[in-house]
This record gives C-alpha cells, sequence and structure tokens, in this order.
C-alpha cells in the first residue's frame, strides 16, 4: 500500500509539473528567425520548458536577449526542427549536458559566448553532428573532457579564447577533420602536446597567444598544404621553427633569441611580426624568399646594413622602430627596387645622411619619428627617391640653421612631411612645416 502511494504522489508531481511547465513564446519574423527576449529557465526547468512559435517547423534562428539559462532546455530543437542557428551570448548558462543536443540535428551555428560555462562533458553536443561554428569563448573553461567534440566532423570554427584553461586532454580535438579556425588565446595553457592536432587536418588559422608557453612546435604544422596563420603572441618563448607551408607567423611579445626555417626548398611565409622580441640582428632571421613583411620593431638591434633587406626578394615593408639603432649603413652594390616601406622610427639616431638609402631608390615612405635627430642631410631627393611620397619626421630636434639644406630638397620633390604647432616643444618654432630649435 505504501509503494502504491509513493507511485501515485510520484505520478501526482510529473502531472503537476507538466500541467505547470514554462512555455517561451516568439514570433517569427520573414527571415525566419526570432528573438527570445528576458527568457529566463532555470535548473530545475531545463528539462521541461517547452517553446512555442507561429510555423515552427520552419524556423531557421533563435537569438535570446537579455536572458538569464541555466542551461540550453533540450525541447527547443524539438520544437524547431530546421534550426540552424542559435544566439544564447551572455545568458547565464553555467552548464553543458552531454544530451541537451540530441535532437540539434540542422543546427550549424552555436553561440555561447560570455557565459559561466566552467566544463565541457563527454560527448558534450552529441546530436550537433552538422555544427560548423561553436563560439565558446569568454566563459570560464576550465575542464574539457576528452571526448567533448566528439562526432563534429563538419566543425570549421571553434572559438576557446578568454576561458580558464591550463592543460588540454590528448585526443580533444582529434574527430575535427573539418576544423580550419581554432581560437585558445587568453587561457593559461603551460603547454601544447606535439601530437594535440594531429586530427585537424584542414586546419589554417590557430591562435595560441596570451597564454604560458615556454615552447611551442610550430614546425607540426608542416604539411602539404599552406597553413595561413598562427598567432603565438605573449607567451615566454625562446625559439620559433617555421614550417615551409606556414604563411604568417605572428608572435609578439615573447623573449625570442632564434628563429630558425625547416624549408628545404623554398618557404611560403610572407609575413613575419615579431616585434617586443630579444633578436639583436636581422641577418639572425633566416631567408624566406616570399616574405613581404618582416616587422622586428622592440628588439635589440644595434646595427643595420641594407644588405639584410636585400636577402628578401620581395620584402616590402621592413619595421625597425624601437631598436637601438645610431646609424645605418649600405653596402648594396645594386639597388634594389621591392623595399617600399622602410619604418626606423623610436630609435636613437642624432644624424642621418639619407645618401645611404640610394640604392633603394623605390621607397615610397620612411619614418624616421621619435628619434633624436639634429640634422638629416640629403643631396637630390627628387632623383634620388622619385617616388617618395612621404617622410615623417615628428618628434626629434632638429637644429633650424641646419634644416634649410633639408627644406630646399622638401619643397622641390613630391614628399610630404609638414609637421603641425601640435608637434612642436614649447621651446621649438615651426619653420616651413619643421619643427626646430
Amino acid at each position: 500500500m505504501v509503494k502504491l502511494w509513493a507511485i501515485v504522489v510520484m505520478v501526482a508531481i510529473a502531472l503537476l509539473r507538466s500541467t505547470f511547465a514554462k512555455q517561451l513564446s516568439c514570433t517569427m519574423e520573414l527571415d525566419r528567425s526570432c528573438s527570445l527576449i528576458g527568457a529566463k529557465v532555470s535548473s530545475d526547468e531545463i528539462l521541461t520548458t517547452t517553446f512555442a512559435s507561429s510555423n515552427p517547423s520552419t524556423l531557421s534562428t533563435v537569438q535570446f536577449a537579455r536572458s538569464s539559462l541555466t542551461g540550453i532546455p533540450p525541447a527547443m530543437f524539438q520544437t524547431f526542427p530546421k534550426l540552424e542557428s542559435l544566439n544564447a551570448t551572455g545568458s547565464d548558462i553555467k552548464q553543458i549536458q552531454s544530451r541537451n543536443f540530441a535532437d540539434a540535428k540542422t543546427l550549424q551555428s552555436l553561440y555561447l559566448r560570455g557565459n559561466k560555462i566552467h566544463d565541457l562533458p563527454d560527448v558534450a553536443f552529441f546530436g550537433a553532428s552538422r555544427l560548423q561554428t561553436l563560439d565558446l569563448s569568454d566563459n570560464a573553461i576550465a575542464t574539457i573532457e576528452s571526448t567533448a567534440f566528439k562526432r563534429l566532423r563538419e566543425l570549421k570554427t571553434l572559438l576557446l579564447g578568454s576561458n580558464s584553461l591550463t592543460e588540454l586532454q590528448p585526443g580533444v580535438f582529434d574527430d575535427l577533420s573539418d576544423l580550419e579556425r581554432l581560437e585558445l588565446q587568453q587561457n593559461g595553457l603551460g603547454s601544447i602536446d606535439d601530437r594535440l592536432f594531429q586530427g585537424c587536418h584542414s586546419l589554417t588559422a590557430l591562435n595560441v597567444s596570451h597564454n604560458a608557453l615556454k615552447t611551442f612546435n610550430v614546425a607540426q604544422f608542416e604539411r602539404r598544404w599552406s597553413f595561413d596563420l598562427i598567432d603565438a603572441s605573449y607567451n615566454k618563448l625562446s625559439v620559433v621553427r617555421i614550417p615551409p607551408n606556414l604563411r604568417q607567423l605572428v608572435a609578439i611579445g615573447n623573449g625570442i633569441r632564434t628563429v630558425e626555417s625547416t624549408a628545404t626548398n623554398g618557404s611560403e611565409l610572407i609575413l613575419l611580426k615579431l616585434p617586443h622580441n630579444k633578436l639583436t640582428s636581422v641577418d639572425e632571421v633566416p631567408v624566406f624568399d616570399k616574405l613581404i613583411t618582416l616587422d622586428l620593431s622592440f628588439n635589440r638591434i644595434r646595427e643595420f646594413d641594407f644588405r639584410s633587406a636585400a636577402r628578401f626578394g620581395k620584402l616590402v615593408l621592413l619595421k625597425l622602430d624601437g631598436n637601438q639603432l645610431e646609424s645605418v649603413s649600405n653596402s648594396l652594390t645594386a639597388p634594389i627596387t621591392h623595399l617600399k616601406y622602410v619604418h626606423l622610427a623610436d630609435n636613437q639616431f642624432t644624424h642621418l645622411d639619407l645618401n645611404v638609402l640610394r640604392t633603394v631608390p623605390r621607397i615610397l615612405k620612411l619614418d624616421l619619428r621619435r628619434n633624436q635627430l639634429e640634422r638629416l642631410a640629403v643631396t637630390d631627393l627628387a632623383g634620388s627617391f622619385p617616388v617618395m611620397v612621404r617622410i615623417m619626421l615628428e618628434g626629434n630636434r632638429f637644429r633650424c640653421p641646419d634644416s634649410r639644406p633639408l627644406l630646399k630638397e622638401l619643397k622641390e620633390s613630391i614628399t610630404a612631411y609638414a609637421m603641425t604647432r601640435n608637434d612642436c616643444r614649447k621651446e621649438e618654432n615651426l619653420i616651413d612645416g619643421i619643427c626646430c630649435s
């Protein structure tokens, strides 16, 4: 008799719950989307919450706004069987439950940025096998089980930046064979296993910046196809080894002293950005025959010869700002015409003769800002640099008498240079567009 009463009570509770189950309603717009504004779902209501909308069978997009959800109610995917995009950004979500996406068979985009998710369980997105974009950035994720992304073989973009990850389980990305873009920046990763991305055969863009990596084997991405971009900025790297198929490497703010190349038959690298490291010479960078942009600003370079730039046969932009250069030299015996932009700001020049650049005649812009230049000499500016359209001279210490020959050359060329009164120090005068004293 007691057991019978217990069963009756449980059935009664279930009936009450179904009778008073929360229902969230939205009106479908012409683009087959709807917004749920101010929705609230507690942890006890996740499994019982239902949804309603006009023409629910054709709805493709749902967005939550100013909502508070403990989790995603699974009934959403039963009510909207053709749902392709779900945006629950900033909705107070605290948990992902393994079977909540069991009926999300058409879901392609899931945006869960800016919630309060702490972990991803095994097979966290089971059922959402057509998912292509998954944004989990700016949560508090500290743990990801090794099978969390299992069966997401169509996923192309995975965003995990700004979480609390300190390690990643081996094999966690093994099922992501179509993944093209992965963001792991602003976590606390101290190491990344060399085989972590071995299943990501389509990966072409990776961001691991703002972590605590002391080593990172960039060479593990050596493959038959091009790898577009790796950003390893603001870690603790001292060495980078660049594979031949990598097109762009950004590694700002490490302690890099050594740059190596694993290429034996040419390199695809077109951009190398290494500001705020510990390199002491441009010659420490290996030759990359397709390199277009080389940024070594704010390193420890004391000497520079334009012969070093000639090693890169397609180099267009060279940035050496913020080093310790007091002069530059040029031992080139033949002109180089590919170099167009030269940045030498924030160095220690006091006197500079532009004639040293005569074998680099196609410069379009020369940046000499914030040095200590008192005098800048040049002979036949218009003839030596016929296409120089801009020379940047702000923040120096020019002597007015020594600047007259420079002003004459500037006026007879197409080169723009003019400063304004706001660029001058209190003790300086503005004479024909040059701040001097």
